[in-house]
């Protein structure tokens, strides 16, 4: 099953080594910062045994992919946000991608997702995640219709800056609470992207521990 489709199965069921500079972390050359090599993405992404401690739960691998998620939303602003690794966030000029989406299993309780994009160079990825969220505030407050499937969905986005944005988005329409929260920073020449899905808050620390984690890797990995 392509990974859109097992994305909006999943949610109808239950989807020092940089300074900063107006909000955006760039790389300091002296400080020997050199930038992530495009097979460097499964040393940035968080495997089972280390999610299972951050979630909670045990969790298996659903998909597994090396190209970002085609489509778009019903409602164009939100198509870089529908889920972690959108084309519409990332782009098509990454060196190397990975993404993967887990979840519990049978239990249908959590869905946990991360994706990092890796580009030439630090400019790039800059220019790439302005891109990637230059609608973003556009979509705060609106209600689409997921990429691939039939859920419909109310988006927040609390935060946005230049290389930060954190968001939600919240199933409508049925007759328990399912929220997905998500977050991508910007980091040297990648980008970092979290969503963690459950029926509660729990889901906006597990995402930020997640990018805490995959950006103390990039950062490892940049020399830093």
């Amino acid at each position: 099953m392509r990974l859109p489709a097992v994305l909006g199965a999943a949610a109808v069921v239950l989807a020092g080594c940089a300074h900063t500079v107006g909000g955006s972390a760039v790389s300091n050359s002296a400080q020997g910062i050199k930038p992530l090599r495009a097979d460097d993405t499964d040393q940035v992404l968080i495997g089972p045994a280390p999610l299972h401690d951050i979630v909670g739960v045990k969790l298996q691998t659903d998909a597994d992919q090396s190209r970002p998620i085609p489509g778009s939303s019903a409602v164009p602003a939100c198509s870089a946000l529908d889920a972690a690794g959108m084309a519409a966030f990332v782009g098509d000029k990454s060196a190397g991608f990975h993404v993967m989406l887990f979840t519990d299993g049978d239990k249908h309780d959590h869905v946990v997702a991360e994706a990092v994009a890796i580009y030439p160079d630090a400019a790039s990825a800059a220019a790439q995640f302005a891109a990637g969220t230059k609608n973003a505030k556009a979509c705060d407050g609106q209600r689409a219709l997921s990429t691939g499937g039939d859920a419909a969905w109310k988006f927040t986005v609390p935060e946005i800056n230049a290389d930060t944005v954190r968001w939600s988005k919240q199933q409508i329409g049925i007759p328990f609470d399912w929220t997905c929260y998500a977050e991508a920073r910007l980091r040297n020449n990648a980008i970092v992207q979290a969503m963690a899905c459950q029926g509660d808050d729990g889901g906006q620390m597990t995402v930020t521990t997640m990018t805490d984690k995959m950006s103390a890797s990039v950062w490892d990995l940049s020399g830093g």
